[in-house]
């Protein structure tokens, strides 16, 4: 039986980060995870952690940190992020072989409550995996920024795609997404997720023009 709670202590943050960066190539800092909200999925005892995200309202946000000071300033004008500070949703990742397991539902059940229950603001994303950035495209519909550029915390040049979202699309994605799943499958949902990944490189391309 999978089981869930938010983390504080420094040793569970230790192994969530070891497990993270494992299976993610990329370094994070022990003090964020700190100064943000940590949730673990453990089977059998805490420290046997099989899934898990961070959810960090600033001021030091992850996902930005790639951006050069020009670029930050521009993306934070234009989505309004010093009038109203965005919450940044980082370091999410379930075990590869849990990942078709029935209560990855009930993970993104508990991350759409953890969101819900977050002060006013935007929902942030950003990632440097093609199919991730395809999985979150319905949750953060709007691609606010994608280039090449250096990722310091994973050490090399890399794609980098920032995403923008709200509750309302985050909540939307997971009654979408869960359904198809549950009705149809885990072949179905991979076909759907594939259109809305067509979907989105054609609305980015309009953007561009």
């Amino acid at each position: 039986m999978i089981k869930t709670k938010l983390i504080k202590n420094n040793s569970l943050l230790t192994v969530f980060r070891d497990k993270y960066a494992t299976l993610a190539h990329n370094q994070v800092d022990l003090e964020y995870f700190k100064n943000s909200k940590v949730r673990i999925f453990f089977s059998d005892s805490e420290e046997n952690i099989v899934a898990g995200y961070c959810i960090c309202s600033g001021p030091n946000y992850r996902t930005l940190l790639p951006l050069s000071p020009a670029k930050l300033e521009e993306i934070s004008q234009k989505n309004g992020f010093k009038d109203q500070p965005p919450h940044e949703i980082t370091c999410l990742w379930i075990e590869e072989k849990q990942r078709k397991s029935a209560w990855v539902i009930y993970f993104f059940l508990i991350l759409s409550l953890d969101i819900l229950r977050l002060p006013k603001g935007a929902l942030i994303f950003g990632t440097h995996g093609k199919n991730i950035n395809n999985y979150f495209c319905l949750a953060f519909p709007k691609l606010i920024f994608y280039d090449r550029l250096f990722v310091a915390t994973k050490g090399e040049v890399c794609d980098f795609w920032l995403r923008k979202g709200s509750k309302f699309h985050f909540f939307k994605a997971f009654i979408v997404l869960s359904a198809v799943r549950s009705f149809f499958g885990n072949k179905s949902l991979a076909r759907f997720r594939l259109w809305l990944d067509k979907r989105d490189k054609a609305k980015w391309g309009k953007q561009e023009v």
